[in-house]
């Protein structure tokens, strides 16, 4: 019986260990700031980084001069009204696909995310408004350099076919959203976030050296 007991007790305990570990990680890496506060550039463009309580979306214009999103990925449905913005992300593939909302996500599904290098998918949302204020929305002022930087660094993610971002034909969860191929392998160590949070370091704006998770993403934003 103690055997049996200690067969079970020790993988238990390594599982544990190795969560608050992992966790201890990234709030160590979300509490390390990469990026000075911006000074004197024109910051004229506004830009938004949006969670829905798991995973951090770039949100963008959805066209101005420098770049024309809805040119590039255009809606394969039909909708109505006028698209104003884009929500951009970057995830693992079979969790996009199949978990359009919190209630749907499996822990099969979670697990496998978390520590299988998986195949990445950019799910894309044509969005009319522009995003409410809220604890789960920061608004972020960028110069027009910054937005290309951060428009090239977006681009080099979608795996392109033909000269076109290569789509997954009606897998959106509604009509006015799509998802494409992704380079890359999400895993613990390279999740959603880690992709949002890197766009940002990239374009100048301070945020956390590392970090996994959402909230790490928002730590340095106002």
């Amino acid at each position: 019986m103690k055997k049996a007991s200690k067969i079970i007790f020790y993988p238990i305990l390594f599982i544990l260990s190795f969560i608050g570990l992992y966790l201890i990680a990234a709030c160590m890496g979300m509490l390390i700031p990469i990026n000075p506060p911006r000074l004197s550039e024109d910051t004229d463009i506004e830009i938004f980084v949006q969670t829905n309580g798991l995973h951090a979306d770039l949100i963008l214009p959805s066209k101005n001069h420098i770049h024309d999103w809805e040119a590039l990925l255009p809606l394969s449905r039909q909708t109505r009204g006028m698209i104003n913005y884009m929500a951009i992300g970057w995830g693992e593939k079979n969790f996009y696909l199949n978990t359009p909302t919190m209630s749907d996500l499996t822990f099969p599904t979670f697990v496998k995310a978390l520590l299988i290098p998986s195949q990445a998918a950019m799910h894309v949302e044509h969005r009319r408004y522009r995003p409410p204020s809220g604890e789960d929305v920061s608004s972020i002022m960028i110069s027009e350099e910054m937005y290309q930087v951060l428009v090239d660094y977006i681009l080099d993610a979608f795996v392109m076919e033909d000269g076109h971002p290569k789509i997954y034909p009606e897998r959106g969860y509604h009509d006015y959203d799509d998802f494409y191929a992704a380079h890359g392998k999400y895993h613990m160590f390279w999740t959603c976030n880690n992709w949002t949070n890197t766009g940002l370091k990239k374009i100048g704006v301070k945020n956390s050296l590392w970090t996994p998770m959402d909230w790490g993403v928002f730590y340095y934003l106002d």
